[in-house]
């Protein structure tokens, strides 16, 4: 009998992280949502609640004391993302062990995430010919049945995260979830479910092409989800790592070392970060360089120059052009020649924005809207007060309440 799990890709070992995590902290909430008739043992901490088996031999996903239908059992669930025909012997294989270790009956329960894994046969039959030698009878739990909409009726937030592999999860109630997560939610809490919930997304069958990019869209404009998924901790120590070494390489190159390390997108943020991190070394460097040398004015006025500017190639070659500079009348021409090109990059930004608005009128609203809300924010030029706007037109559905934020939001337009 096999005593540990077959090799699994990284795939599969990063949809087991995710369901170990997402139960290490709300296991309280889970286990009653996928199984009825148990409750918490009286009188115990979380530490003494929680089970284990020796990590050399075999390591178990989610292992927990409960009382189930009256009586003290132990819970183990195990989650799978493929298919695995050593899953029931392996699950088998722990039951007994836990058995043994901790002298109560097992509840098993194979977590199946993705309708590729397949359904095993239940029960688990050892035996020669005819006869059989040992029953295992462990419950199974198809995420891809799970009715999506009686989740987020019952507000069962713990399961939130788990939503896009349950059965064909629209858009709408999808984004409605991910609502009230933010309402309810800390904000580390809320990193991590976003995190959670984007690699189950990334991952499923059951929400359409469509859905997906619609819920991505979502995601983006109103979390700023790469970004904030970069607050995580994993990511951060990887940040911290290329910095403590320093970043030698093109961030181009970084970003395709990343690649192989998280998800694409996620590798560029945190290549961005690498970047931003840089940039503000350099920044740093040319603010040296004019405080030895420059009045406060000219100092006041690069800094003033160089703090939006993120573009490693550019803070280099400013860098180049003002460290031989002595006298202030050159400072002042190449300052003149560096706001013009800001004053670009700004209205390149004005104008994404303002797209990404009329993107999200134009899909939920009538015409009249839509002229309505191009008319008010084409003369715009504050790219805080568009991006505040955007902010708030994602969480609005109800076309009677925009004529009212346009006024709230420009109003001197």
């Amino acid at each position: 009998m096999a005593n540990k799990k077959q090799e699994a890709p990284k795939e599969s070992k990063r949809f087991d992280s995710t369901i170990k995590a997402l139960f290490g902290e709300q296991a309280e909430e889970i286990i009653p949502c996928l199984l009825s008739d148990i409750r918490r043992p009286v009188g115990l901490s979380d530490d003494e609640l929680n089970v284990e088996l020796n990590r050399n031999t075999l390591s178990i996903d989610v292992g927990r004391y409960i009382v189930y239908k009256g009586y003290p059992v132990t819970f183990n669930l195990e989650a799978q993302s493929g298919p695995d025909d050593d899953l029931l012997p392996r699950m088998h294989e722990y039951a007994l062990n836990l058995y043994r270790t901790y002298h109560r009956p097992v509840v098993s329960v194979a977590l199946l995430l993705f309708e590729e894994c397949g359904v095993p046969e239940v029960p688990f039959k050892m035996g020669c010919g005819e006869e059989v030698f040992s029953d295992f009878f462990p419950k199974i739990i198809c995420m891809w049945k799970m009715d999506p909409q009686q989740v987020v009726e019952h507000h069962k937030r713990s399961l939130y995260t788990l939503l896009p592999t349950m059965e064909k999860p629209t858009a709408s109630l999808l984004i409605k979830a991910l609502q009230e997560l933010s309402d309810h939610d800390t904000r580390p809490q809320l990193v991590r479910h976003l995190k959670w919930f984007h690699i189950m997304l990334h991952r499923t069958t059951t929400v359409s092409q469509e859905d997906k990019q619609k819920v991505e869209k979502y995601l983006n404009m109103q979390y700023q989800l790469h970004p904030l998924l970069a607050e995580d901790p994993l990511i951060q120590s990887v940040i911290a790592h290329e910095v403590a070494h320093g970043v030698e390489q093109g961030i181009a190159q970084k970003t395709a070392e990343l690649e192989q390390r998280f998800p694409e997108e996620l590798a560029k943020e945190v290549a961005k970060s690498l970047a931003e991190h840089e940039a503000k070394t350099i920044q740093e460097s040319i603010l040296d360089i004019v405080s030895d040398r420059f009045s406060s004015e000219i100092i006041a006025q690069v800094q003033q120059t160089i703090a939006p500017l993120q573009d490693i190639q550019q803070l280099r070659t400013f860098l180049r052009q003002i460290a031989p500079m002595s006298e202030e009348q050159e400072v002042y021409a190449l300052l003149t020649q560096y706001l013009s090109l800001q004053g670009t990059r700004i209205e390149g930004e004005i104008k994404g924005i303002q797209e990404s608005i009329l993107d999200i009128v134009s899909d939920r609203f009538s015409s009249e809207i839509i002229a309505q809300v191009q008319q008010t924010i084409a003369p715009v030029q504050d790219v805080q007060q568009l991006r505040t706007f955007l902010r708030q037109l994602a969480r609005t559905s109800d076309e009677e309440e925009i004529p009212a934020l346009l006024t709230q939001s420009f109003p001197s337009n």
